[in-house]
């Protein structure tokens, strides 16, 4: 004879420390106008403990059925209900008393049935269908469902679902969808539904979850975890157990344990253990894969009907889930990955090699080059590898933009392929370059090298080889035509630029690559928004931003930067901050060095505006991978002397742009040469120096840079004293500027508060606020730097000081200025006491910061 509660009609206590979760509450609240809630989820979900905690807050009657793996049986499972309900206080319906309820089974016992025979429809109504009403309304609660496929259980249930009797609810609880006709209920609107995905915690559950256990993660350590969880509660509670107490939590945050306790046991014990043989083998054995379908699966495993089996595991919730709208492609919950491949490592190297081996050639075979050649070359297979990049792999890789970085380093070998030479992963026959294909590896090789190194002549030269040749590869005469296009924005050559991005898109176009079609339409928008040409800009961003939208696709890089950029140019200095810190850098084989930087430039003049000046130093320090194009790099060197110039060291900023002066590129550097000449106090060199800019015919000379130069030209002219021509140059430039450049007046500052106060008219036309917060480091010079001593140095003076930072004695200056040595000995005590120096050391070093010297 049994003493106590049965486990298994009552309601389960919550674990230790548990999160309340009003979100889910809230919604098995609102599903009660359904006769059937299914709260349907992997193992680890929270199923259990979050209908434990709505039945103690339900306001209704609970009768909890928890049936063990021998209770599915009608004989077993009907005597069960009728307990719970006489532990929720129903009275028990006419005729229940004859319904024999069995113990559980103990050790191995066999279970003992003594129910009446009755149908399955027959006992649910007799045992449910009177034991609730309107007015005395009772929930059946059937935790762990699954176990019920006897169909005499599944007639019944199916009987108090169809012939709903008010004031009865059934919730049922399971890791599959039980043998129900679930979609009849749904198209009769008999069913409501919690899935995985509703379970999923959320940031708020989880940050709840951590507390309990008295973690706090930080912002990015939290996302990590969502990201690797995917929000499932076993997985955030068993992390969360891990951590506490931990001095460093977050680094805890992407370890794969496998040891007691941990999230990677109960996923082996709970997931992997219960399932058969060959599906833990196949799990094990492609989970190094990103994706895997049915094929592959088998050509990895060397089995069949993998698909199958993984579209069921994907159906059972089993940490599978289908990577597209069709269950055809599968990947794997992260933390679950990450345990099988713990698992496949313990099998070793050489095992692990082996499959990724089986794994490249099934991609070859496939024609996806890409995938193949990383395989091939993480299975240390060296020579597939470079055989599949030299034969058509690097081509494909250029044009869908692959990464390609685990080879590399044959990139030279490729491109230094000739007649008569030997291309890696095939000899050259008769003397000739014979494979087509060859031939346009050993090019492309040759256009991504010069890429990369910044040559522009070596690109001109590739891609006019390249586009020569005939080649069946859809998308290749694009990608060379954008790659040329760009070499020449890059180098400042941007006559043809138009020309060549035209020519691509059309390319595009004709070969139906959506997605360089799209990369072409930002590079047209970032053009547009380099050379200042507004409408251009905002019509091929629309044009990209639509096709992006119909298609799927992500926006390109190109395109976000010229939109980030463009807001800061508008003087939106937050939003565009934070757009360009959004942008992943380009990655993959074309990507472009010149791209890259102009992102890592965006970003360091953000900042700089921003006051984080530290940042964008470390930022301008390093742009980017590989050598920085010619118009990125006087773009860094802008930055930096506008920067020295803003710091009080103007003449460190001339000798940083003095390389540009004369050259085609001297126009984007020649106000910010201005600017600093007028912070040494030298109206007339800046003038001199902004009219390259004003003058210039270059199409690098858009609005944005005329605009600067303007306002640069007008204070040079105010500090000359010509009040009437500086007025009549801040109204230019506020004309050149309309409303979407602005970034210039904010860099002004305060230069023009007097002149505008006394012309009201030409104040309200200035394209700020008139009270617009000034950016916290303003890059353009305020009050004269260092130079303007309390009482300045004598030209004279000035001279002895030059002096004083050689070798020479004071007789040998004495000497040399024709002057007596009394006569020197007199300035020289005046230069100390100008620049409160005690000695001569100390008169130097201080002439030095001040760039007097």
């Amino acid at each position: 004879m049994t003493t106590g509660r049965d486990p298994r009609v009552s309601v389960p206590p919550l674990p230790p420390r548990y999160a309340p979760r009003p979100r889910l509450l809230a919604a098995l609240d609102q599903a009660a106008a359904a006769p059937l809630t299914l709260v349907r989820a992997g193992p680890g979900a929270g199923k259990t403990a979050l209908l434990a905690q709505w039945a103690r807050s339900a306001g209704t009657r609970v009768a909890w059925v928890g049936p063990g793996l021998a209770d599915g049986t009608a004989a077993r499972f009907w005597p069960l209900v009728a307990s719970a309900l006489a532990q929720s206080g129903a009275s028990p319906p006419a005729g229940a008393a004859s319904v024999k309820i069995s113990a559980p089974a103990q050790d191995g016992a066999p279970a003992q049935d003594g129910a009446r025979d009755e149908s399955g429809a027959d006992r649910a109504w007799g045992l449910l269908g009177e034991a609730a009403s309107e007015s005395d309304p009772v929930v059946m609660i059937i935790d762990d469902a699954d176990v019920l496929d006897d169909p005499g259980v599944l007639d019944g249930l199916d009987t108090l679902v169809r012939g709903r009797r008010p004031g009865l609810r059934l919730v049922l609880a399971a890791r599959g969808d039980p043998g129900l006709p679930l979609h009849r209920y749904r198209l009769a609107g008999q069913l409501s539904e919690l899935r995985a995905a509703d379970l999923a915690l959320t940031a708020d559950e989880a940050r709840a979850v951590l507390a309990a256990h008295g973690v706090t993660l930080a912002g990015r350590d939290l996302d990590r975890l969502l990201a690797r969880t995917e929000g499932w509660a076993a997985g955030v509670r068993l992390s969360a157990m891990a951590m506490a107490g931990a001095a460093d939590a977050g680094s805890l945050v992407t370890r794969t344990a496998l040891g007691p306790g941990s999230a990677g046991e109960y996923l082996i014990e709970e997931v992997l253990r219960p399932l058969p043989a060959r599906h833990r083998r196949l799990l094990v054995e492609t989970s190094f894969l990103d994706e895997v379908t049915g094929p592959l699966a088998d050509a990895v495993t060397g089995g069949a009907g993998s698909g199958d089996i993984l579209a069921g595991l994907a159906r059972d919730d089993c940490f599978v889930a289908a990577a597209g709208p069709l269950p055809v492609r599968f990947r794997y919950h992260p933390m679950f990955g990450a345990v099988l491949r713990a698992l496949l490592e313990r099998r070793g190297e050489a095992s692990v090699r082996r499959l990724q081996q089986r794994a490249a050639q099934w991609f070859a075979a496939s024609g996806d080059l890409g995938s193949a050649i990383r395989w091939a070359a993480r299975a240390g297979d060296g020579g597939l590898a470079t055989a599949l990049v030299a034969r058509g792999g690097l081509a494909h890789a250029f044009v869908r933009r692959l990464d390609l970085s685990e080879v590399e380093a044959e990139l030279p070998r490729l491109r230094a392929a000739v007649p008569g030479g030997a291309v890696p992963g095939g000899a050259v026959p008769g003397g000739a370059v014979a494979d087509p294909g060859l031939a346009i590896t050993r090019d492309l090789a040759g256009l991504v090298l010069g890429q990369r190194a910044g040559d522009c002549d070596a690109v001109d030269a590739a891609a006019g080889r390249l586009l020569g040749d005939a080649s069946d590869l859809a998308g290749l005469r694009a990608a060379v035509l954008l790659a040329r296009a760009s070499a020449h924005l890059w180098h400042g050559r941007p006559g043809d630029v138009g020309t060549l991005l035209d020519e691509a898109l059309a390319a595009a176009r004709r070969e139906g690559d959506h997605r360089l079609e799209a990369e072409i339409l930002a590079m047209m928008a970032f053009a547009a928004t380099f050379w200042s040409r507004a409408h251009q800009a905002q019509e091929a961003t629309r044009r990209a931003r639509d096709l992006c939208g119909r298609h799927r696709l992500a926006a390109p890089a190109a395109l976000d930067l010229a939109t980030g950029l463009r807001a800061l140019v508008a003087g939106d200095l937050v939003a565009g901050a934070a757009r360009l810190e959004r942008i992943a850098p380009p990655t993959g084989v074309a990507a472009e060095p010149g791209l890259a930087a102009a992102l890592a430039l965006g970003r360091a003049g953000a900042l700089l505006v921003q006051g984080k000046e530290a940042q964008a130093r470390a930022i301008l320090a390093d742009p980017g991978a590989g050598a920085i194009p010619p118009v990125p790099r006087v773009y860094r060197d802008v930055l930096l002397a506008r920067l020295d110039t803003a710091r009080g060291r103007p003449r460190a900023a001339v000798a940083r742009l003095e390389e540009y002066r004369g050259t085609d590129l001297g126009v984007l550097a020649a106000t910010a040469c201005a600017r600093a000449h007028l912070a040494q106090g030298d109206p007339r060199a800046a003038r001199d120096c902004v009219r390259t800019a004003l003058t210039s015919p270059s199409a690098l000379a858009g609005s944005f840079t005329v605009v600067d130069a303007l306002l640069c030209d007008a204070q040079a002219t105010l500090e000359s004293g010509d009040h009437g021509q500086a007025l009549e140059i801040v109204v230019r430039a506020i004309e050149v500027a309309t409303d979407d450049i602005r970034l210039p007046f904010l860099w002004a500052g305060h230069s023009f508060d007097g002149l505008l106060a006394r012309h009201p008219d030409i104040a309200a036309q200035w394209p700020l606020a008139p009270r617009a917060p000034l950016p916290a480091l303003s890059l353009v010079p305020g009050p004269r730097p260092p130079r303007d001593l309390p009482d300045p140095l004598t030209p004279r003076e000035l001279t002895i000081l030059r002096f004083l930072a050689t070798s020479m004695s004071t007789a040998e200056i004495a000497q040399e200025l024709c002057l007596s040595v009394n006569t020197i000995k007199t300035h020289l005590a005046a230069i100390y006491r100008k620049l409160t120096a005690s000695r001569r050391r100390e008169a130097v070093q201080r002439a030095r910061e001040l760039e007097l010297i």
